[in-house]
């Protein structure tokens, strides 16, 4: 089976020669009937997009360590660090990177060739089908499960790209402009115009609602689920404001969760969780290998050679000398260098292995939490608060729970899974950095949404597979 996905990858790769509007090659313009043409296709079509998700480009790396990076609980420890760039918001129009740009048009272009070619496959309701791991299934639950995978790893990727090259929603109603939405396999003289915000937003639910409608329920190791995609669109409609929809989204998302066996960590669980792989607190994690993870260009890497730090301000306010069970995520090798060791050595694999957890169901209870509270349910609030405010080990005080409250859980939380940055725009909140670089500009220790460094400059160049230069036309600053 590894065999026949590498060679799926490389079939992508062998149809994309040409200077497309992307300059991504592979680019878009291919016989899309090519792609797949058997039901056990499919897997291989989402194993390849799982793929490209593992990238040090995303989730390998630099997607995990942005958010916290550009806030204030995280700083490079010196100024060539990985991340430093980020860090100190030096990019610009004509340096700006490729990286996050080019994995989000080549999933969309991959998405796109994908879903063309399964809607010419005759699929049969009802008739037995063997998957190609072995497991028993039919035609249509597994076409089913498959799309519906696809379709949220593409809304994923729009989400993370419109977060990353547009203003917070709310700062708008979603009005500024995002990035150009791909959802069809497109000619490579093609140059599309960016979306703006909202229509960016509204193509990421139209995505996730189907795939709501199709993708697995049960929990298959290292792939998406209907938990963790309603994980996603509960924090979807946080960023937008729409608190009820958020708020009925989590608490499905919970109820659905339990009832295959996920659960919180418990005090006792927590500090080993990040060393076992598909623990009952993970709804989605990206799986590494010892044969295909990103290596030292690797989040686990990075974190464990010092890349990116603690801030100062973090760690003694919140974890040195605090009873919290989280504490146990933040190492203290270096006393001078706390750095987050949530990525540590996995079963015989070295840290720079490790998997990478994208959904976990404290998100779910936090979300949960934010939301009530917007909605000013007190009751729902601190039903879905409290359970995560245990972790410090302190009785809570009975008094009502704010917004303030829940917004320090969630950056203790998720400390090194990239939330910070987007926990406080989303909610016109100021990044305070006291603890910072000499070379971070005084425009970037303390801003807000009208800061116009938070939205990444569009590219004007990018890379493709041969190394060759080429310019990227048609788009904004």
């Amino acid at each position: 089976m590894k065999i026949q996905y590498i060679l799926f990858i490389c079939f992508f790769s062998l149809y994309g020669c040409g200077n497309d509007w992307l300059d991504l090659s592979p680019n878009t313009s291919v016989d899309s009937d090519k792609a797949i043409t058997a039901l056990s296709d499919v897997e291989f079509a989402a194993n390849g997009l799982y793929d490209t998700m593992q990238s040090s480009n995303y989730y390998g790396d630099q997607m995990t360590y942005y958010g916290d990076l550009t806030a204030d609980d995280m700083r490079s420890y010196k100024t060539t660090s990985t991340g430093a760039s980020y860090y100190q918001f030096k990019y610009h129009k004509e340096n700006a990177t490729n990286s996050f740009w080019s994995v989000y048009y080549s999933i969309a272009k991959n998405v796109a060739i994908a879903l063309e070619s399964m809607d010419k496959l005759d699929i049969q309701a009802g008739k037995e089908f063997i998957t190609p791991s072995g497991r028993k299934t039919t035609e249509d639950k597994y076409y089913n499960e498959n799309r519906g995978q696809i379709l949220a790893i593409r809304a994923l990727a729009l989400f993370d790209m419109t977060r990353l090259y547009g203003y917070p929603y709310q700062k708008d109603q979603g009005a500024s402009l995002g990035v150009p939405i791909v959802k069809s396999v497109v000619d490579k003289e093609s140059k599309p115009v960016r979306n703006t915000v909202k229509e960016c937003y509204d193509a990421i639910l139209e995505d996730l609602n189907e795939s709501l409608q199709l993708i697995n329920e049960e929990r298959y190791d290292g792939k998406l689920n209907k938990w963790a995609v309603l994980n996603l669109i509960s924090r979807i409609y946080l960023y937008m404001g729409e608190n009820e929809k958020a708020l009925a989204a989590a608490e499905e998302g919970l109820a659905g969760a339990k009832q295959y066996g996920f659960a919180l960590a418990t005090h006792e669980e927590y500090p080993l969780m990040w060393a076992k792989p598909f623990n009952n607190e993970f709804l989605f994690e990206i799986v590494n290998l010892t044969t295909d993870s990103p290596g030292k260009n690797s989040i686990g890497y990075h974190y464990r050679k010092f890349n990116m730090i603690a801030t100062t301000s973090f760690f003694k306010n919140y974890l040195a000398k605090s009873e919290d069970i989280r504490k146990s995520v933040v190492s203290t090798d270096s006393s001078s260098k706390p750095y987050c060791d949530k990525f540590p050595e996995q079963e015989g694999k070295s840290f720079e292995d490790c998997n990478v957890v994208v959904f976990r169901m404290s998100e779910l209870y936090l979300n949960a939490a934010e939301a009530a509270v917007k909605l000013e349910n007190q009751e729902k609030a601190a039903l879905y608060f409290l359970p995560i405010y245990a972790r410090t080990n302190i009785e809570w005080d009975g008094r009502d729970i704010t917004l303030a409250d829940v917004l320090e859980q969630r950056r203790i939380e998720f400390w090194g899974e990239g939330h910070r940055f987007f926990d406080l725009l989303r909610n016109n909140l100021r990044v305070e950095r006291t603890d910072y670089l000499e070379s971070v500009a005084t425009d970037a220790r303390s801003f807000d949404w009208d800061f116009y460094r938070i939205v990444l400059p569009i590219p004007r160049k990018e890379t493709n597979l041969n190394g060759n230069i080429t310019q990227n036309p048609g788009y904004g600053d």
